[in-house]
């Protein structure tokens, strides 16, 4: 089985069981979150949807990359949300619903803009070298499959089974992360010379994405009078993306070099991530945690 084919074959699934278990972390306390707090919602939604992906345009305009690589920048900006954004919360003292709110949000939200946005910017960018593109109607019908279906499977369980969900989701969670880190390592390791022909160009964008999104959503949240665990919950969500929507696309393009900027991204965000989590628990003035609850502790997205 060559790199492409398992990667169509194994991302598909664990981007299934991944978003089953956060729907497993939603109750209908995070539904009711969506209306005590609209304006941190929209500010977050707002950064997510409209701010992320306005800043990779401006930066692949602004710095000299290949089409390839402005193709796979953009299509990170495409897919809010990654792994692990609510618990990240959880450890940086932010707003935790606010978080899983935004999670679920986005997702649904893009089932639609992805399609059309990834259609557009490979069209753009890669012009007439383009042999094929992204099916819209197939690649829509897809993504509520592997994102709406299972985020409503588990609101589902929660509800009916909730100490079966609060027993699964974590196993779920951790199972799917240790298959996703074997999965991108494979891909690194059988795309090698792919991957050094586009990281070095991609390293440079990826970090220059990932460091003003974050300081964008903070000052956009602040700009809008937010409390701290608001905004340090929207510099999160900004900033983590979900690679592993990235290397569905991939697969359904059968386009090895549209996960490289994916997997770089995975070390630098987390890399940032730390950063945000360390200052958020070590910075003066830091808010005191939220209290434990079971979405809280069992939360990933």
């Amino acid at each position: 089985m060559d790199t492409m084919a398992a990667v169509k074959l194994i991302s598909p699934a664990l981007l299934f069981a991944l978003t089953l278990g956060m729907g497993m972390t939603l109750g209908t306390n995070d539904i009711r979150q969506l209306f005590k707090s609209p304006r941190a919602v929209a500010v977050g939604l707002f950064c997510q949807m409209v701010l992320l992906p306005l800043t990779g345009l401006v930066l692949v305009t602004l710095v000299p990359v290949s089409p390839q690589v402005a193709v796979g920048v953009l299509l990170l900006t495409f897919c809010p949300g990654g792994a692990g954004s609510n618990i990240s919360s959880l450890l940086a003292r932010g707003d935790v619903a606010l978080s899983i709110s935004l999670t679920l949000l986005s997702g649904c939200l893009i089932v639609i803009t992805l399609p059309l946005l990834t259609h557009w910017a490979m069209t753009f960018y890669l012009g007439e070298g383009l042999d094929q593109s992204l099916p819209l109607g197939d690649t829509i019908i897809r993504l509520i499959g592997l994102v709406l279906v299972p985020v409503m499977l588990g609101i589902l369980v929660r509800h009916r089974w909730p100490a079966f969900a609060a027993r699964m989701e974590p196993r779920v969670r951790i199972a799917g992360f240790i298959l996703l880190s074997g999965m991108i390592a494979g891909v690194l390791v059988s795309e090698y010379e792919t991957f050094l022909t586009y990281s070095a160009e991609a390293g440079t964008i990826v970090t220059l994405l990932c460091g003003t999104a974050m300081a964008l959503g903070w000052l956009c949240a602040r700009l809008f009078r937010l409390n701290r665990a608001q905004s340090t919950s929207i510099v999160i969500e900004v900033g983590i993306q979900n690679t592993l929507l990235v290397l569905v696309i991939a697969g359904l393009l059968d386009l090895a070099w549209l996960t490289i900027p994916a997997m770089v991204y995975v070390v630098v965000s987390s890399a940032l991530l730390l950063v945000v989590i360390a200052w958020a628990n070590l910075s003066p003035g830091r808010p005191a945690p939220a209290p434990a609850s079971s979405h809280a502790r069992h939360s990933g997205s």
